[in-house]
């Protein structure tokens, strides 16, 4: 347990915009332009991709908390605080932000250590995240499961008005609990009773929040459309219900089991709305891995790719100096070389594409699903992950090496659904990829070559 608490976050609020490129490309429009505002970045910030999924523009209110955050790193000021409208407020950097400038054009990576350290500062949750994932399951290794309904569930919508607890909702987030249990043992400790209370509370409390107008008149909404105002979905619901649960039980200011609060106020860290925007900045900042979508968990499996220790080895491991827990240990990332890493690597790979195949009967196969058991087996970050395929690839092209391997950009039919098409595709030379075959090359065509 921490000798004494966290340091309290200055801000709780975090925007829920999960590009992290937002705030290089901000500064660099700002530099370029001298004077920007609100209105200039939602023209001007560039379209991308985001998971496999195209984003033509941001949102005002993305832009606003963008703003907002680059302001509270003291990186951007407001030049005339005397307008009315923020759409018009003019922005600036600042001497810092011209050296956090500086600092992502020397490198992306540097630049994302800047941003993990700001972030922490600000909110103390990238550090406190970490350590809150190796309290809950110390023996796993920080491996953490939020649970959702069991996949194959799939109720009919409901009338409105029929919002009460069920049998079948109860059976259901107990079933969810047991294969949890089974399968990832820890991950979960909290008690069966206990869970299905909460996720009892908790859908009870949307179930009674006031429906959105969505026409002004019954005229405005065809019949069918009006039919569907008149119904909910009750497997969104069970999954929202039990998002809140488990963050109120797993993120809460008290750690699972324990009486001893990380945080001196009884304000709780991370709520289901700020925990939805963190788990991807974490991702993208190499703290964390997550995946929606692995084959045999219903729920978003969670395990951290960094550590607080008091030493680890330099050719494994990068240390944050700035970031340390209430007992003094310092922050480190798993940022393992790929010449030791190379072999083990390419096994896991090859093992995990081959388990892919059996099951969905293709030789290609999900990237993504392949990528994220790698990551859990060797507790890489997704960008590691990146690095270490586009290695393989070229490695793959040798005249000695034992497999084919072969990336691509096309999205299969079954990977079209909403929660698959927002995932992190795999960046290979720069662009997303989704795909991946891989061959066993025999002796005898090597020798050929």
């Amino acid at each position: 347990m921490p000798l004494k608490n966290w340091r309290t976050p200055e801000r709780r609020e975090v925007g829920l915009f999960t590009d992290l490129r937002l705030f290089s490309e901000a500064l660099e429009l700002a530099s370029e332009q001298g004077i920007i505002t609100k209105q200039y970045l939602i023209e001007e910030l560039s379209q991308r991709v985001q998971g496999l999924l195209f984003v033509e523009s941001q949102s005002p209110r993305g832009v606003e908390r963008l703003i907002s955050e680059l302001r509270s790193f003291n990186w951007l000021q407001s030049i005339d605080s005397s307008s009315k409208s923020l759409n018009n407020t003019k922005y600036r950097l600042t001497y810092h932000g011209e050296e956090a400038l500086k600092v992502f054009r020397s490198g992306k990576k540097e630049f994302l250590r800047l941003l993990t350290t700001q972030m922490h500062d600000l909110y103390s949750i990238p550090g406190w995240f970490v350590y809150r994932l190796w309290c809950i399951n110390p023996n796993g290794q920080g491996e953490v499961v939020v649970p959702t309904p069991p996949r194959d569930w799939r109720p009919n919508s409901r009338p409105w008005e029929d919002k009460g607890w069920t049998d079948e909702l109860a059976a259901q987030t107990k079933l969810s609990f047991q294969i949890i249990q089974t399968v990832c043992p820890g991950a979960f400790p909290i008690e069966e009773i206990i869970w299905v209370e909460n996720v009892k509370e908790a859908w009870s409390r949307l179930s009674n929040l006031k429906r959105k107008k969505v026409a002004k008149s019954s005229n405005e909404v065809a019949g069918l459309e009006k039919e569907k105002i008149k119904k909910y979905a009750p497997r969104g619901r069970l999954a929202m219900a039990m998002k809140e649960a488990a963050v109120k039980l797993l993120f809460s200011n008290i750690p699972p089991n324990s009486g001893e609060p990380d945080f001196g106020t009884r304000k709780q860290p991370l709520l289901p709305r700020t925990y939805m925007a963190w788990c991807p900045r974490l991702e993208t900042l190499e703290l964390i891995f997550y995946t929606d979508v692995h084959p045999l968990i219903p729920g978003r499996l969670i395990f951290p790719t960094s550590v607080f220790r008091e030493t680890a080895s330099i050719d494994s491991f990068e240390r944050l100096n700035a970031i340390k827990n209430p007992n003094g240990e310092y922050l480190w990332l798993h940022q393992p070389k790929w010449n030791s890493m190379k072999a083990h690597f390419l096994d896991i790979l090859v093992q995990e594409h081959q388990r892919a195949y059996t099951r969905v009967g293709s030789l290609y196969v999900s990237l993504q699903d392949v990528r994220d058991e790698v990551c859990r087996q060797l507790r890489l970050s997704a960008a590691c992950f990146d690095d270490f395929m586009d290695r393989a690839l070229r490695e793959s092209l040798r005249p000695d090496s034992r497999f084919s391997i072969s990336v691509e950009t096309d999205i299969r039919e079954d990977q079209r659904s909403a929660h698959r098409l927002i995932r992190r595709p795999v960046w290979v030379g720069g662009t997303p990829h989704s795909l991946i075959a891989i061959t066993e090359i025999r002796e005898v065509e090597r020798t050929v070559q």
